[in-house]
């Protein structure tokens, strides 16, 4: 199992926000997609859309996100908030593996975050 998300005050992003920008060229063109998310031990549990998201991409963010979440921070949602703020949909590089790619970033970046700040993540 991997590492656990709680609510104590060590091991989690509290209240963070950080923005991930995926990008990938392929020959002659790219595919990209970024997002915005806020984390919040303090406001109502699971995943929130402050901002519209193209109805293509929705499903790919939140595979991507529950894929790395699983991953990473199997425990966070039950009990913690995550806020979606912003969804960066380049009109010709966008697409829904860029934004899986980007929801599993965002994961990832947050579990960064955690260890560059020398709150390591909780094993459970």
């Amino acid at each position: 199992m991997g590492p656990v998300m709680t609510t104590e005050r060590i091991g989690i992003p509290l209240q963070i926000e950080h923005l991930a920008w995926f990008s990938q060229h392929l020959g002659r063109r790219f595919r990209a997609a970024g997002l915005r998310i806020q984390c919040h031990d303090n406001q109502e549990a699971g995943i929130h859309w402050k901002v519209a998201c193209p109805d293509e991409y929705q499903a790919a963010i939140l595979q991507g996100w529950h894929e790395g979440m699983q991953d990473t921070f199997p425990q966070y949602l039950a009990s913690n908030g995550v806020w979606i703020t912003e969804v960066l949909a380049d009109d010709v590089s966008a697409s829904s593996d860029a934004f899986y790619r980007a929801g599993l970033l965002v994961v990832a970046q947050a579990k960064a975050l955690l260890e560059l700040s020398g709150r390591a993540c909780n094993k459970a």
